[in-house]
């Protein structure tokens, strides 16, 4: 399988001269750790065995957060963690947000949207449901009220898992 440190040595002198003005540091520090990645650039390790009088020379990894080289295990790790997370049944988890254009009223009037945007999500997907013979007009759902995204900004959404059958 090709490598991203192999594609970015082949067109490195193309991408630079395209995109250098709107690159940075960071950026060129990145791709020079990448493409160096277990490579002598990277410097090398040599090992001796006094058993079999072996020598070896191996090329350290960059360590670099954006190596997929070197994040391969703590990817790895990562989704296998997620996966045990899965619940134990096919389910469909949808989300629905409000607007950018409607969170000032809905920050002067919480309560009432809340419920409303409750109600509005639970009859979609009652729709939904009716609509598909395969889902069945019984169904069953958790809903979770999110207020805010991950930099702390009012962003009003409900996540909800629902099973399907």
């Amino acid at each position: 399988m090709i490598e991203l440190a192999q594609i970015a040595r082949q067109y490195q002198d193309e991408f630079t001269q395209k995109y250098a003005k709107q690159m940075k540091g960071v950026h060129h520090q990145a791709l020079t750790k990448i493409m160096a990645c277990h490579t002598p650039q990277a410097g090398a390790m040599l090992y001796h065995c006094d058993d079999c009088q072996t020598n070896s020379t191996f090329h350290p990894s960059c360590g670099h957060r954006h190596c997929p080289a070197c994040q391969h295990k703590s990817n790895s790790d990562w989704l296998t963690l997620q996966q045990q997370k899965l619940l134990p049944v096919d389910y469909y988890l949808v989300t629905f947000t409000l607007p950018y254009q409607c969170r000032h009223f809905i920050w002067t009037h919480q309560k009432w949207a809340y419920q409303a945007m409750f109600t509005a999500a639970k009859q979609t997907l009652d729709a939904f449901f009716k609509r598909d013979k395969q889902l069945g007009e019984n169904n069953g759902l958790i809903a979770v009220l999110h207020t805010h995204s991950r930099r702390l900004e009012f962003h009003p959404h409900i996540h909800i898992v629902a099973p399907s059958f």
